[in-house]
């Protein structure tokens, strides 16, 4: 048996940015008390981790609950709610030693939780454990500080997939036993998680209030008192907040690309690199719905929009431009050399013309050839001005584009449920596998879901070859399907990545400890401020 305490996950991303401000080395021991305040966008549309990875939700989210394992700010793999594991030499057996611990209504956190929310909530709802729960042979619980999980094939994701930021969240049986999960009042309102802090109290529109759960599991932790994700809906806003000491930490995604240079001169906070999974921000097209249905007529908005202005003018040349489906991050998962969309589809108005003139959709009198409703979340700073510049390029070719800027909550029901849209504009973490975060974007499995495939594209060829990658000895096996998928996707094109994304929090200089956090949504147990 081989037994593990951690795992290194597969893709660790290094970027070099000068002047990113002081640095975590002169920390010294923590210091306990104080409240942090972080900034969210919105009110988060739900609080489970397992029901949605979206960032407000996560954020909050992964505070209140918890997973088997946690991904840290170095993309290690290391253990939370399990102790410890061992995993049988053929890679289809985990053992798992489970801590002791408590819900936050007193209950005693078991094995049967474990069983219950792997088989009954992570593997029905969850995009990101789609892949894991399509392996999951059993799940047994011989004991109450005891777990056996058994695949039906070795899955190498496996240990990520079981971190609360992951979809891997686990949920209190004795609360969601019998219920509709999403509606339960667990989920919202009233959350029983293991974390270290529950949540007080909820003022929509304006903050949500988490205090130290005084029977926390972890000795001597969490150092601070409370946490408070504070809603900013405006992006220059939450940057002014910032400056003035009122409020604490911007994550990664609600951190405007055209402050990052304000953070850094101001002594007062710095910048911290997201080390989190490789993150693409994607355009979709709603592929059930005329014209969209016609894979040409993708085909020519791709050559209709100019990608590299997009990375100058909307992310101040934060990021590169993808060449392919996925991201060329994770290496061993790149296309292969007959992907490239500079040279397959190259910005060229006069050819996405000429392609749209072969479907036969002419222009009107007044030079239009039809009409597209785009949406996106308002509490994305970006997407405003991607949306506006897509709308004037896509002018050019006779196409007529209304943007919706909505809320997060109407967005995802209107995208995800709804799909009462042609085009969206959405960001998406690889979660550091194609097979977690990238799968779900373009599989059957992933319509309906939750930040999963908002194009409604359904290809069983595509369905049977990332099945195949997910259970794939070896990483040069799985690459090589993963080319096969992209190949057929460079074509099919539902979704269109727009950038690869190289993103920092901003955070005040008082914030320490975060070098140990658990990245992605952090859990707050290893922060604490300086007095």
């Amino acid at each position: 048996m081989m037994r593990h305490r951690g795992w290194k996950c597969l893709a660790v991303i290094t970027i070099l940015v000068l002047g990113s401000g002081p640095t975590l080395a002169q920390e010294g021991p923590p210091q306990r008390g104080g409240t942090v305040i972080i900034t969210l966008g919105n009110d988060p549309p739900t609080l489970n981790p397992v029901v949605s990875t979206g960032v407000p939700d996560g954020s909050v989210g992964c505070i209140i609950f918890q997973g088997l394992t946690r991904v840290t700010g170095t993309l290690d793999v290391v253990p939370q709610l399990a102790k410890s594991w061992t995993i049988s030499p053929d890679g289809k057996t985990y053992r798992f030693e489970l801590i002791k611990a408590t819900w936050h209504d007193g209950k005693p956190f078991t094995s049967a939780d474990v069983k219950w929310s792997l088989e009954e909530a992570n593997a029905k709802i969850s995009p990101p454990f789609a892949a894991a729960a399509r392996l999951l042979d059993s799940v047994e619980a011989p004991a109450p500080d005891k777990v056996v999980v058994r695949l039906k094939q070795p899955f190498g994701p496996l240990l990520i997939s079981l971190a609360c930021g992951w979809g891997g969240a686990i949920l209190p049986k004795h609360v969601f036993e019998g219920t509709n999960i999403p509606q339960n009042p667990g989920s919202s309102v009233s959350p029983v998680g293991t974390g270290a802090f529950t949540l007080q109290e909820w003022k929509r529109g304006d903050h949500l209030r988490l205090v130290r759960y005084a029977d926390y599991w972890e000795p001597g932790k969490p150092y601070l008192d409370e946490v408070v994700a504070k809603i900013i809906g405006q992006p220059a806003a939450r940057v002014q907040a910032l400056k003035a000491g009122e409020v604490d930490f911007i994550i990664q995604f609600y951190m405007p690309n055209n402050e990052y240079q304000t953070v850094r001169e101001d002594p007062k906070l710095r910048l911290m690199k997201a080390t989190n999974a490789p993150n693409l921000d994607y355009l979709s097209f709603n592929v059930t719905r005329k014209p969209l249905d016609d894979k040409r007529v993708r085909q020519a908005l791709v050559m209709a929009t100019d990608r590299e202005y997009l990375l100058k003018n909307a992310w101040l040349g934060n990021g590169q431009v993808p060449a392919m489906p996925f991201t060329s991050q994770i290496k061993w998962a790149v296309a292969g050399p007959d992907v490239d969309f500079s040279k397959n589809y190259p910005f060229d108005a006069g050819r996405a013309n000429a392609l749209l003139d072969l479907t036969g959709l002419k222009r009107g009198p007044d030079g239009t050839r039809f009409k597209l409703r785009m949406n996106y979340a308002s509490d994305e700073s970006d997407k405003l001005v991607v949306s506006s510049a897509l709308k004037s390029m896509w002018r050019s070719v006779g196409i007529e584009l209304d943007i919706e800027a909505l809320d997060r909550v109407t967005h995802m029901k209107k995208v995800y449920q709804d799909r009462d849209f042609d085009v969206t504009l959405n960001a998406y973490s690889t979660f550091n596998d194609p097979a977690l975060g990238l799968a779900r974007i373009f599989t059957t499995g992933g319509i309906g879901k939750f930040y999963g495939n908002p194009a409604g594209y359904s290809n069983p060829e595509v369905d049977d070859l990332f099945l195949k990658a997910e259970v794939a000895p070896g990483q040069a096996d799985r690459g090589a399907l993963y080319q096969q998928v992209q190949s057929i996707l460079a074509v099919d094109l539902p979704s269109l990545p727009l950038r690869e994304k190289f993103t920092f929090d901003g955070l005040s200089a008082k914030l320490m400890g975060m070098q140990a956090e658990t990245d992605v949504y952090r859990d707050w147990t290893n922060a604490w401020l300086a007095k």
